[in-house]
């Protein structure tokens, strides 16, 4: 289930998950809709802990996070899911550590996190275009580590002025 007990989804023995969208009622019944989105060969799906919308699921060894459930690009990964908060999922080698318990040095080495594509792209524009293009961006993306990321670029930048903005835009989130 999703952080507001909108969306969930279930997992069958065949590996076929199927979501629900419990504040949408085209039936009329008052139960929800099952939507017809249905993903093969999912073994594992996480929702976020503070966005509704956004979840990530494995499908064979590839990692998807989809928004509204439009799905991004996959990305490649042997993890069990374990966290999504943030716009980052963790994720744990479980494989690995189970291979030779013995060798592993360090357990942080057996923690992979993956960023949510609007994560990744605000960090890109903020290196390579203005903050302007960051804020227009994350406006109509809106998520607390995207205001973060501006708060932090803009104070950098000493433009206090967008920091404010961006400080007040996640304190409403």
């Amino acid at each position: 289930m999703n952080c507001d007990g909108s969306k969930f989804s279930i997992i069958d023995i065949n590996g076929i998950v199927s979501f629900y969208d419990l504040k949408n009622d085209a039936d009329g019944l008052g139960v929800g809709q099952h939507l017809s989105l249905e993903k093969k060969e999912v073994w594992s799906i996480i929702w976020s802990v503070d966005n509704p919308s956004i979840c990530a699921m494995m499908e064979k060894n590839r990692l998807i996070v989809m928004k509204d459930f439009e799905a991004e690009e996959p990305i490649l990964s042997a993890g069990y899911l374990c966290d999504f908060t943030d716009l980052e999922v963790k994720s744990v080698l479980l494989d690995e550590i189970l291979k030779d318990p013995e060798e592993i040095k360090q357990i942080s080495e057996m923690f992979v996190t993956c960023e949510q594509k609007f994560l990744r792209e605000t960090r890109e524009i903020l290196t390579s275009a203005s903050l302007k293009d960051a804020v227009d961006f994350v406006e109509k993306n809106s998520h607390p580590r995207l205001w973060k990321l501006i708060t932090e670029a803009s104070l950098d930048k000493f433009n206090y002025g967008v920091a404010e903005r961006a400080f007040v835009k996640n304190d409403d989130y």
